[in-house]
């Protein structure tokens, strides 16, 4: 980042609507000789033509008044303003007259125009429509009063809608963004700190793709309307922050490269999530000493530190995981420090609820605190096994194959580890649910390194005994397990960016499992397929990349039709007729990495795992 310093751009003042002026264009016909009255009428083009002469000349004038003010007030700061005024009033005292008639701004402040993107449109949208039974929520979870501070596209219901969805359905996956600590910024207009214009604009945007209309969940016209002013905004922001690697910056930076990643182009989204963690870690935030403000409890993190615990593992944790999925170096070479215990870990859980917003119903129990700190354990070794697979580039060594072992092992224990409070049989929150995503990818990435680089010949004692291939096999179904969970629990209205990984796992696995003695494949095939459609209608062209991706494998396997699910062939239909083009393949510039296996056999044979790069295969099989 190179260094420059932060400019807000000015805000846009919002003009009062201005009274229609009377025209007599008598006034330059009369004659004032013969003294005869004039009866012209002015035609309803000539008056709309009139009014429009006057609303520019009242513009030019106050521009002019508004661009004294500024240079003078930046030569001399005591000069008086209404002096400035008063020149500009006696040359032209018509035009200051409805200004001096009216009221104060601060009393007559125009909102912007009411958004239909609102709770209130969803509660409209449930009185339309008689079937809408499910009880939607009287307040959002998040509800802000200022956000006329930050941004002139949005006015405050609409703010809180979006902010809403976004710390309901994406935020709790990682907590890179502390709530309570980034609402207080924003209401005390205190930029720079945990919030900034741009960060409010990313949120704001990233609701947007969860957002949509309570009676027709797949129109998202209004939705992509203001997300495309919020993103020509973000860019510009963009510009103007990066050189300011204060925590707000570097926490957009991260989401910036997550947005990237959905548009197809994870060689720079990856750049962006790797670069903010390196400039995380260089600046410091991640150390204990960091904030001065500590609990007086004994064994206690204040909030300040709590807050920083769990941003830090944040970062760690999508780094660790853009490591795993793209095969991109870690900038650290360990992970942060875990100070906050158990205890009260439990004790912050324990009033914390989480709805499905907008939804009142069902209320879960969402254990934050507590699955931060599970979720830190395994990003630990999840970082381990992306260093490790960069690292071995050919056939595993005796040592390469007994650390393999440990991770293993390692990872089994943290599972064991688990209390009830996290476990998917018990609680079926999202965030739970792409914990154990996560988990058992992991065991997927493990499994496929030690089945395509370790060597057959090499003993390794006991650890014989562990087949990975078996592990991995066991892994993807339990990945299609928790899919139809997933599905089951929540739907696919608004889901977790994630998500897009697990989709396109679970999905190319399922094209090779079709069994008509076991539906449960079709099911997750079907889940997987229109689970990425709908995030198609709110996410960018790495969506539609997975479909294709998933049809192209499917026909590759050339699975009995009557296996196919009718929904899963219809989108393919649409995706192909509209949804999908060589722009889109000439546009991806994708290192995520596709594993297929090959074998329909309940147990994959060593060599039967194939990976290559989205768009290598993509590509390689268009050709075809």
């Amino acid at each position: 980042m190179a260094s420059a310093g932060l400019a807000f751009r000015p805000y846009t003042v919002q003009e009062l609507d201005p009274e229609i002026l009377r025209h007599n264009l008598c006034d330059q016909l009369e004659d004032s000789a013969v003294r005869v009255v004039c009866t012209y009428t002015v035609s309803k083009r000539d008056n709309q033509k009139l009014q429009l002469q006057s609303l520019q000349r009242k513009v030019e004038v106050y521009e002019a008044l508004l661009g004294e003010i500024l240079a003078q007030a930046t030569i001399n700061e005591r000069i008086s303003v209404n002096n400035i005024i008063k020149k500009h009033f006696t040359a032209s005292p018509e035009i200051f007259s409805d200004i001096l008639a009216s009221e104060s701004l601060t009393k007559h402040y125009v909102q912007v125009p009411n958004s239909k993107i609102s709770l209130g449109q969803m509660y409209q949208s449930m009185s339309d429509n008689a079937k809408l039974k499910r009880p939607i929520t009287k307040d959002p979870p998040v509800r802000v009063n200022s956000i006329k501070f930050w941004t002139s596209i949005v006015e405050n219901d609409t703010a809180s809608h979006l902010l809403s969805f976004y710390f309901t359905w994406e935020n709790p996956t990682w907590n890179l963004i502390d709530l309570d600590m980034f609402l207080q910024d924003l209401e005390t207009h205190y930029p720079g700190r945990y919030c900034s214009r741009l960060l409010v604009h990313i949120l704001l945007f990233f609701g947007c793709s969860f957002s949509y209309r309570l009676n027709r969940i797949t129109d998202r016209r209004e939705e992509k309307g203001l997300g495309q002013k919020l993103y020509d905004q973000i860019q510009l922001l963009w510009e103007n922050d990066k050189g300011t690697p204060d925590l707000p910056t570097i926490q957009s930076g991260i989401l910036l490269g997550l947005l990237s990643c959905t548009f197809g182009v994870d060689r720079l989204g990856t750049q962006f999530i790797m670069n903010g963690a390196k400039f995380y870690l260089q600046s410091g935030y991640d150390t204990v000493e960091h904030y001065n403000e500590h609990s007086e409890e004994e064994n206690q993190l204040s909030s300040a530190e709590l807050s920083q615990e769990m941003v830090s593992w944040a970062v760690f944790d999508i780094q660790a995981l853009a490591s795993q999925v793209y095969r991109k170096v870690s900038h650290w070479p360990v992970p942060p420090p875990q100070r906050c215990s158990a205890q009260q870990a439990a004790r912050l859980d324990e009033d914390i609820e989480w709805k499905p917003y907008p939804f009142d119903l069902p209320v879960s129990r969402p254990h934050y605190y507590t699955t931060l700190r599970y979720r830190s354990a395994l990003a630990a070794i999840v970082n381990e096994v992306a260093a490790f697979s960069l690292r071995v580039t050919e056939t595993m060594t005796k040592d390469d194959q007994e650390y393999c072992y440990i991770l293993y092992k390692r990872m089994v224990t943290w599972k064991a580890s688990l209390p009830p409070a996290v476990l998917p049989e018990s609680n079926t929150t999202p965030h739970i649910l792409c914990l154990h995503f996560y988990y058992q990818a992991t065991l997927i990435s493990l499994s496929t390194l030690f089945t395509t680089k370790a060597s057959p010949i090499t003993d390794t004692g006991e650890h014989n005994k562990i087949d990975f291939d078996h592990v991995k096999f066991e892994a993807m179904e339990t990945i299609g397990s928790l899919i139809l969970i997933f599905k089951h629990r929540h739907g696919w209205k608004s889901i977790p960016i994630v998500m897009l990984h697990y989709f396109c796992l679970a999905g190319v696995h399922a094209t090779s499992q079709l069994d008509g003695h076991n539906p449960k494949w079709a099911l997750v095939l079907e889940s997987c397929v229109v689970g990425l459609w709908h995030m198609s209608l709110g996410w960018g062209r790495l969506c539609k990349a997975f479909l294709r991706t998933i049809e192209l494998v499917l026909k590759s396997n050339d699975p009995d039709p009557s296996l196919v699910p009718i929904k899963v062939t219809s989108i393919f239909k649409h995706l192909n007729s509209d949804m999908w083009s060589a722009t889109d393949v000439a546009s991806l510039s994708a290192d995520y990495v596709v594993q297929r296996v090959s074998s329909k056999a309940n147990v994959p044979t060593a060599g039967s795992v194939s990976h290559q790069t989205l768009e290598d295969l993509i590509r390689a099989m268009e050709n075809l």
